[in-house]
């Protein structure tokens, strides 16, 4: 705690922090477990419906943090309280009419409604001039993990004595997300706008004139991402089938990873501020690709732990030193609609890879993706091992 308040030291990032908690809790929980057992238990809603309002979310998420980026730049945090407060009529009118066609559109409006909480956060609080940004992006990845890891875990022992009062507990917080945002946040002064709009083509354009950001991070982000979603639709079944693990130890599974992320991030950030950025990104992808290898030798529960927690802390050293290669081509003035854009770009990686992974599987099975996604990390780590990033970066910083 005392390591934390050295890092953060104002209330304005404490209060910035504790909205990412809420919303990430809240959201977590509402689209990752509340969601489906409501739609399919409660309303009789066919699960094909849900998973479509879950990617709707998601979807819209992606595709609007670009411009949402744009307008934290010109308004400041009312572009943050505008997003909450439609979020919130989202939740309040899925609660009160519930049905297919309301759940659909209200988990889009959702996901418009969170695309600037990210943005405002990592502008505030890990500003790109900043020195020591990397360990304040370790406390940023931490509390978002905590948020939206332990929102699903925690929602089943409400939803296990009556889905009404596990709904409304979910309004509350979002409520209090929005409340700590109107009445602690500072207001930012209005700036006038030097362009006719937002246009995500012309942003990448705009970025596509640096030579570091079109050959190093555009392919970076993109397989990085995608890396990480050949698995998302196979890691269940391949727990199962392959390593001989029942739902619960599943579960156990993924709270030791996770764990083992979140207490990581603030040492691993910190680190990245002391280390140069390629050799911790390169020993940060060669032991996730070593860890995810190890899985295919895996056939019990204790190894399989072990390894989750190595592929935690290995998914810790890579994220703020790889937050801090990106922030080395966002511009300070523009920081909002820079962050915006590279999450649209990281999240098209997410959202194209379950797709593939999935097809692979079908027809390669079901260790293919495994195969593919340990690849792409392993020639990321000998990229970043012998190529001169940081010098290159020097070279072709953003204007």
């Amino acid at each position: 705690m005392h390591e934390l308040k050295n890092i953060l030291n104002s209330p304005k990032e404490y209060c910035l922090l504790l909205v990412l908690l809420l919303i990430e809790f809240t959201r977590g929980a509402f689209f990752l477990t509340f969601l489906p057992l409501f739609a399919v238990n409660y309303l009789g809603i066919s699960v094909a419906a849900a998973g479509l309002a879950v990617s709707m979310h998601y979807l819209a998420e992606t595709l609007s943090k670009g411009a949402a980026g744009w307008q934290l730049d010109r308004h400041g945090h009312s572009t943050m309280l505008i997003g909450l407060l439609f979020g919130l009529a989202a939740l309040v009118l899925m609660k009160l009419y519930p049905s297919a066609p309301l759940l659909l559109a209200g988990s889009a409006i959702l996901g418009l409604g969170v695309s600037p909480v990210w943005l405002a956060v990592i502008s505030e609080v890990a500003p790109v001039q900043l020195k020591e940004r990397a360990a304040r992006m370790g406390v940023i990845f931490a509390v978002w993990l905590v948020g939206g890891g332990g929102g699903p875990v925690v929602i089943n022992f409400f939803i296990t004595r009556d889905y009404s009062i596990a709904f409304w507990l979910l309004i509350f917080l979002w409520g209090i997300a929005l409340a700590v945002a109107a009445t602690l946040l500072p207001g930012a002064e209005y700036k006038a706008d030097t362009d006719h709009g937002f246009s995500f083509k012309k942003e990448v354009s705009s970025m596509l004139r640096n030579q570091a950001v079109k050959k190093i991070l555009l392919p970076g982000m993109f397989l990085q991402t995608l890396a990480g979603g050949l698995l998302l639709p196979l890691l269940p079944l391949y727990a199962q089938n392959k390593i001989g693990l029942e739902p619960n130890q599943y579960a156990i599974l993924l709270l030791i990873g996770g764990a083992a992320a979140a207490l990581s991030f603030l040492p691993m950030g910190r680190l990245a501020d002391r280390v140069t950025l390629k050799l911790i990104l390169s020993a940060g992808f060669g032991m996730s690709a070593i860890s995810l290898a190890a899985f295919s030798f895996v056939r019990n529960a204790f190894n399989a732990y072990l390894l989750a927690a190595l592929v935690g802390f290995s998914y810790a050293a890579v994220l703020p030193a790889w937050n801090n290669l990106l922030a080395k081509a966002v511009p300070p003035e523009r920081q909002a609609t820079g962050w915006g854009v590279f999450s649209t770009i990281e999240g098209m990686g997410v959202a194209i890879g379950p797709a593939i992974g999935g097809v692979v599987a079908k027809y390669m099975g079901i260790q293919a993706p495994i195969i593919i996604s340990t690849t792409l990390l392993a020639i990321m780590s000998f990229f970043y091992m012998f190529y001169p990033v940081e010098r290159f970066f020097a070279n072709n910083r953003l204007c």
